[in-house]
C-alpha cells in the first residue's frame, strides 16, 4: 500500500570426508552431505516448496474447523478486498484445497481488522478501504462484515460508530470485541457486543496515540493493555463509556508499525522491532519493560508467531522497509527459557509488507504473501516445519496423538484427555488472526495435568483472563518435545469471571515518573507514612517481618519515600498488631488528593482474613472518591506502585 507537569498515581501489589579419485567416493560424499542436511531439520527446521495462492494474503485467520480464511487483493495481487476472498483446507496441501469466492458485500475489506468471535467462531471483519470502481482510496469505511465458516459466506452486519482503516480488534472476557484506531477512528475506540451492536467508548480518548494497528492485548485484570507504534503504553477500561490511563513509553527503537509482537505467556509480551527486542510484563500494576538480545538483523515487517511449544517464531522482514535490502528469510526462534534467538533455515522468498505467518493445527506455520505494493508480488505461500517435528536423524518424528478430548469447555474446567503415548506437556495456543505483523488474538499457556495410563486430567486456569473465551489449539507434547496434531476446543464465556490479580487498580494522573516501593521478601506492609497538603505529597511503606503463624516480629520500620515535595503535614498510619495493609481508598483527579489505608488480620497461612478496617484519610478534600480497592487473592500488601513528581 502507499500509506504509509508533576502528578502522582498509586497502586498496591500483593505478591567432511577426504577426497577420493574413485567415482564411488563422489557418490558417497553426496549422500553424506544430503544426510547432513536432513540432520539439521531437528535444529533449524525446514521449508516446503513455494506454491501459488489465489491472492496476496494481506489478512489470514484460522477458522474453528482448521481451515484458513485469507483476503486482501484481487487474483492479480492488486490492492483491494472488494472482489474475492479464499478459504483453504490445509489437509489438501499447498497445491490444492482452495475455495475462492466472490465478495458480495460491496465492502472493500482491504486493511480491515479481523478476529474470531468467541461465541460462534464466525470471523468479524471491521472496516477496511473504499473502492471507487478503479482503485482504492486509502480511507476507512465503517462497515462490519461476518464470515460464517460453516457456509463460507461473507455478509454485512451492523455499521460501526467510526470509519476504521488499519484498526485492531481484541476479544474481551465477556465475548465482546474491542476495536481501536484506524484512519477515521483515531479519537475513540468502540466495543461490539455479542448481540452485534456497537458502543463508542467516548470516555477513552485515544486521539493522542498513533492510530494505525495499535498492539492490544487482554490484560490479567480484564482491561485492554496496548501500545502504539511509538511505544506509548496505556490501559483501557471497556465498561460503559470506558476510560484510558497512560502507562509510560518504552524505547521507540523497539517499536514501529513494521514490528511484530506475541503474548508468549499470560501477561508477558515479546515485542520485536527493527531496532531491538523487548519483553513487556503486565502482571503487575505497571508494565515492566526488559531489553532482550536482538534478532540476527533488522527485520521490518517481521511476523511473530507463537509455536506449539511456546517458543516464538520470527519470519520475514528486511533492513529497509518493504525493499530488498538485507532481506532476512530465515526462521528465527526465540526461547523464553534462555531468552535467546536461534537462526534456523531460510525460506525461499522475501516476505515483506502485507505478508503473514499463521500457526496451523498440525503445528507447522503457513508463511505467505507480501506485496500490494512491493518489490515482489507474492501470490504464493510456503510452509515452515519447526525443529520440534523431527527426530535426531532429521526425519519426521513419531508424534503423540490426542485420541479424545472435550470440544467445549468452561473456564477452570478439569478436562479428561486421552492420549497415545507418554506426554510431558499440554499446551494451549489461541487461534490466530494476523495482518500487517499484528496477530489480533494469539496467546499461549502451559496447562498442568495429572495422568493415569493414557488418560490425562488437564486443568484450565481459574482466572478468566488467562483463557479468554474463544477457540484454542490444544497440543500434547511428548518427552522428545514433539507435539501432536492439535485438538480444537472452545472456551465458553464465563458468566462470573474471576479476574483476580495481585494488585489493585491505580488512581491519579499520568504525570511524573514511575516508582516502586517494596518491602523485603519476608516482610509485609503494615502501614504508610508521608506528607500531605492539598494533595498527598510524599508516601512510603512501613514494613514488618512476620513469623510462620502470621504474627509480627518486632515493630514496623519505615521504608523509602517517594515524592519530591517535602512540604506539608506529616502523617503516619499503622495497622493494629498482626494486621497488614490489604488495600486502600481515597480521592483523586489529576493527582492523588487523599489516601486512606485498609487493614485486615493476618492468618497462619500467610493470607488475610476478617472485615477490613480503615485508618483515616491523609490529604486534601479535592478529587473524586475512588475505591475501596483490595486484592481479590486475599494476600497482604508488599509493594506500592505509582507515579510521582
Amino acid at each position: 500500500m502507499s500509506e504509509h507537569s508533576s502528578a502522582a498515581t498509586s497502586a498496591v501489589q500483593h505478591q567432511p570426508i577426504g577426497r577420493s579419485f574413485a567415482f564411488a567416493a563422489i557418490t558417497i560424499a553426496c549422500q553424506f552431505l544430503c544426510a547432513e542436511s536432513a540432520l539439521s531439520n531437528n535444529v533449524d527446521g525446514t521449508w516446503s516448496s513455494v506454491e501459488t495462492w489465489p491472492l496476496i494474503t494481506v489478512h489470514s485467520a484460522l477458522t474453528p474447523d482448521g481451515r484458513v480464511l485469507t483476503y486482501g487483493t484481487n487474483g492479480d495481487g492488486k490492492q483491494t478486498g472488494y472482489f474475492i476472498y479464499d478459504v483453504w483446507d490445509p489437509s489438501a496441501g499447498l497445491t490444492g484445497g482452495h475455495f475462492t469466492l466472490s465478495n458480495m458485500t460491496l465492502t472493500d475489506i482491504f486493511c480491515s481488522s479481523q478476529i474470531i468471535l468467541p461465541q460462534t467462531g464466525e470471523i468479524l471483519i471491521a472496516g477496511g478501504d473504499n473502492w471507487t470502481g478503479t482503485g482504492t482510496t486509502n480511507t476507512g469505511n465503517n462497515n462490519s462484515n461476518i464470515f460464517e465458516y460453516g457456509s463460507n459466506t461473507l455478509a454485512r452486519s451492523a455499521n460501526m460508530n467510526r470509519s476504521r482503516w488499519y484498526s485492531s480488534s481484541t476479544a474481551l472476557i465477556n465475548g465482546d470485541i474491542y476495536i481501536q484506531g484506524g484512519s477515521g477512528g483515531a479519537d475513540f475506540p468502540e466495543v461490539r457486543s455479542t448481540d452485534g451492536t456497537f458502543r463508542l467508548l467516548s470516555g477513552a480518548a485515544t486521539g493522542g496515540y498513533a492510530a494505525l494497528f495499535p498492539r492490544n492485548f487482554l490484560a490479567p485484570d480484564g482491561r485492554i493493555f496496548g501500545y502504539d507504534t511509538n511505544g506509548n503504553m496505556y490501559f483501557v477500561t471497556t465498561a460503559g463509556t470506558g476510560s484510558l490511563s497512560a502507562a509510560g513509553q518504552y524505547n521507540s527503537a523497539s517499536a514501529g508499525w513494521t514490528s511484530g509482537a506475541a503474548m508468549y505467556r499470560p501477561g508477558e509480551i515479546l515485542q520485536m522491532g527493527a531496532g531491538g527486542v523487548v519483553s513487556i510484563n503486565i502482571n503487575g500494576p505497571q508494565p515492566v519493560v526488559t531489553t532482550l538480545s536482538p534478532m540476527s538483523s533488522p527485520r521490518r515487517w517481521v511476523s511473530a508467531t507463537v509455536l506449539a511449544d511456546g517458543k516464538v517464531l520470527g519470519t520475514g522482514g528486511s533492513e529497509v522497509e518493504n525493499q530488498l535490502t538485507n532481506v532476512n528469510t530465515t526462521a528465527e526462534i526465540w526461547d523464553p527459557a534462555s531468552q535467546q534467538w536461534h537462526v534456523g533455515s531460510p525460506g525461499a522468498l522475501a516476505r515483506l509488507y502485507h505478508s503473514a505467518a499463521l500457526l496451523l493445527p498440525d503445528a507447522r506455520v503457513l508463511v505467505s504473501g507480501g506485496g500490494a505494493p512491493g518489490p515482489l508480488n507474492n501470490t504464493n505461500a510456503e510452509i515452515y516445519s519447526p525443529p520440534y517435528l523431527f527426530d535426531g536423524n532429521g526425519d519426521l518424528a513419531v508424534r503423540p496423538e490426542i485420541l479424545s478430548a472435550p470440544d467445549t469447555v468452561e473456564v477452570g474446567d478439569s478436562l479428561p484427555v486421552e492420549v497415545d503415548g507418554p506426554v510431558t506437556r499440554v499446551t494451549l495456543v489461541k487461534s490466530g488472526s494476523v495482518t500487517h505483523s499484528v496477530n489480533m488474538d494469539q496467546r499461549f499457556l502451559d496447562l498442568p495435568f495429572s495422568e493415569s495410563g493414557n488418560m490425562l486430567q488437564v486443568d484450565l486456569p481459574q482466572r478468566a483472563t488467562d483463557t479468554p473465551p474463544g477457540y484454542y489449539l490444544m497440543f500434547a507434547i511428548n518427552t522428545a518435545g514433539v507435539p501432536s496434531q492439535a485438538h480444537m476446543l472452545r472456551v465458553n464465556i464465563d458468566s462470573t469471571p474471576d479476574t483476580s490479580v495481585n494488585y489493585t487498580p491505580t488512581i491519579g494522573g499520568g504525570g511524573g515518573a514511575a516508582f516502586r516501593l517494596s518491602c523485603p521478601a519476608d516482610e509485609i506492609i503494615a502501614g504508610v507514612y508521608g506528607k500531605f497538603a492539598t494533595y498527598v505529597n510524599q508516601i512510603g511503606p512501613q514494613c514488618v517481618k512476620v513469623d510462620q503463624l502470621g504474627r509480627w516480629i518486632g515493630n514496623p520500620v519505615k521504608g523509602s519515600l517517594t515524592g519530591s515535595t517535602t512540604t506539608g503535614t506529616s502523617f503516619e498510619k499503622i495497622c493494629p498488631g498482626n494486621y497488614a495493609v490489604s488495600g486502600f481508598r481515597g480521592n483523586s483527579a489529576q493527582y492523588v488528593d487523599q489516601i486512606e489505608v485498609q487493614c485486615r488480620a493476618l492468618t497462619a497461612s500467610g493470607g488475610l482474613t476478617g472485615t477490613p478496617i480503615y485508618l483515616g484519610g491523609a490529604g486534601g478534600t479535592g478529587g473524586s472518591p475512588q475505591g475501596p480497592f483490595s486484592c481479590g487473592t486475599n494476600n497482604p500488601v508488599y509493594a506500592l506502585y505509582g507515579r510521582s513528581g
